[in-house]
């Protein structure tokens, strides 16, 4: 009987305790967006929090953020674009940042589908796309069901076919998945930043540690993580090729995240795309925000 209820005390009673322990979310979404500074709407998965800025009728750049930094990230490139004198409009794609906590059918229609209503709700009826990692597998998805209203894509550092993403087999284990999840997965997905804290701002890194406190966001990446969000794109690549939709490439060779092998794959399917080629990992843009924004707007203009 002893052995039974020590068994029991370090199979369940431990777990459990450790699991309510460990627990980092105690923010409320509503409290963690006061005062964001982000305009707000109900799309119909959720609220959206998002920034339309520049004069209505310049040309319009939709800047999509990758899967764990939000757009705020990306605070350079938009003063960029707006300095070229075009609209800009960034979100924050459901499960991160100010936007909400969608916790069921994680998947890329999902986040399809938000940039597209999205879109609709600004009424842009022309549009240039620049997607980062994640962001830019959402861009892809997006392009090949509405290639009628695109005029330019950008991809940086793109998804094609999955993110070497760390320990990510420990959340399907049974009993233990949940755990195991807030024990190492999301301590990871925070850890990636500690080698760019010297780029960022204080700003920045608050705000990418502070999402994660916000009630719900460890179970969104679960479902995120275990769904088919970083799926195979190559398809979509190919129907946005054969459309001759222009595009812009910008990868590093030495990405340990994304294969280089695999960007260099779906480029393949496109006809004369601009091409080019950083060194620095995922996140060679740390620190030269400007400069790789820039680099995007001039090509544009070519």
């Amino acid at each position: 009987m002893k052995k039974v209820l020590f068994l029991i005390f370090i199979s369940v009673v431990i777990p459990a305790l450790l699991y309510f322990a460990l627990d980092r979310e105690n923010i409320d979404i509503n409290e963690f967006r006061l005062n964001s500074g982000y305009q707000e709407v109900k799309l119909s998965d959720g609220i959206t929090s998002y920034k339309d800025i520049g004069e209505k009728n310049n040309k319009v750049i939709v800047l999509v953020h990758g899967a764990t930094f939000g757009s705020l990230a990306y605070e350079e490139y938009v003063n960029v674009f707006l300095e070229n004198n075009y609209r800009v409009i960034t979100y924050d794609q459901y499960g991160r940042g100010y936007s909400d906590r969608v916790l069921s059918n994680v998947s890329i229609e999902l986040m399809e589908r938000q940039l597209k209503e999205l879109i609709e709700h600004c009424e842009v009826e022309d549009v240039i796309l620049y997607g980062v990692s994640f962001g830019a597998a959402v861009v892809a998805k997006y392009a090949s069901n509405n290639k009628e209203n695109i005029s330019f894509i950008g991809y940086q550092v793109p998804v094609i076919n999955s993110a070497n993403v760390p320990l990510l087999s420990i959340v399907k284990i049974p009993l233990y998945g949940d755990l195991l999840s807030r024990g190492f997965l999301v301590p990871s997905v925070l850890k990636r930043i500690e080698e760019y804290e010297d780029l960022m701002s204080k700003k920045l890194i608050d705000h990418y540690i502070g999402q994660f406190e916000v009630k719900g966001t460890e179970k969104f990446f679960k479902q995120f993580f275990l769904g088919n969000a970083m799926g195979d794109r190559l398809n979509d690549h190919n129907i946005i090729g054969s459309n001759s939709i222009p595009s812009y490439f910008a990868y590093a060779e030495d990405d340990i995240e994304i294969d280089s092998q695999l960007v260099e794959e779906a480029i393949k399917n496109y006809n004369n795309p601009i091409v080019k080629k950083y060194s620095g990992g995922h996140f060679f843009s740390s620190g030269i925000e400007r400069k790789v924004a820039q680099e995007f707007i001039d090509n544009i203009k070519k």
